[in-house]
């Protein structure tokens, strides 16, 4: 575990949602619990991991989510102006240059951006994205394909070098799971959960507005 803390943020019927700090893997923050895995997040993303006690109640929180209704928000900062819109991609494993990307035949994958608000120097946008679909890196990717690729992102960054794009040094990937929602399986409450943004998002930002809000991260 190298010292990394997974916090309990809720806990009921089976259902348990965990705040997962960035450099532990969702495996790792899982098994840290001795629980199952719904789903998975980077281990660069910190944020909102959602898990389950037993192998049923993990069959219907996947089967949620594949129908789209597990809400899903993350806070990000990005290089350059973002501005508010639907990103629609194919993401497929290898886009023909080793890294995931779009490609004919890719998965659809969609992302909402919105709460996006630019530094005053224009170099940054720090915005909230809310996941329709849940590929694996699926907003870094949308992101860089785009022109924007996450602050701290070294990974899907070589075609902003090609292009000459200059890019922000980062102590961590500035990308956050920040919110939750979904129901009880068996039941028709739903349950809304959110996490603060670690103080490393929020230090970075400093005094330009967003939706960010300081955490203990």
């Amino acid at each position: 575990m190298s010292g990394l803390a997974v916090r309990l943020v809720f806990d009921e019927d089976r259902v348990v949602v965990v705040d997962k700090p960035c450099g532990l893997t969702s495996e790792d923050a899982a098994a840290h619990i001795g629980l199952r895995l719904v789903h998975r997040i980077d281990r660069a993303t910190s944020g909102l991991l959602l898990l389950a006690r037993d192998a049923r109640t993990v069959t219907r929180l996947q089967r949620a989510l594949r129908a789209g209704l597990v809400g899903r928000r993350y806070l990000f900062i990005a290089h350059g102006v973002v501005v508010p819109r639907r990103l629609t991609s194919a993401l497929v494993r290898d886009r023909g240059d080793g890294l995931r990307g779009s490609g004919a035949g890719g998965k659809p994958s969609v992302a909402d951006l919105c709460h996006c608000r630019p530094s005053d120097d224009g170099r940054t946008t720090c915005g909230a994205a809310e996941l329709v679909t849940g590929r694996t890196h699926q907003l870094r990717i949308q992101l860089a394909e785009a022109g924007h690729p996450i602050v701290g992102e070294h990974v899907y960054v070589r075609d902003a070098r090609r292009l000459g794009l200059p890019l922000i040094d980062a102590t961590r990937l500035m990308l956050h799971a920040e919110r939750l929602r979904f129901a009880l399986p068996g039941s028709k409450r739903i349950v809304e959960v959110q996490s603060a943004a670690p103080a490393a998002l929020v230090s970075f930002v400093g005094s330009t507005p967003g939706p960010l809000r300081a955490g203990d991260q």
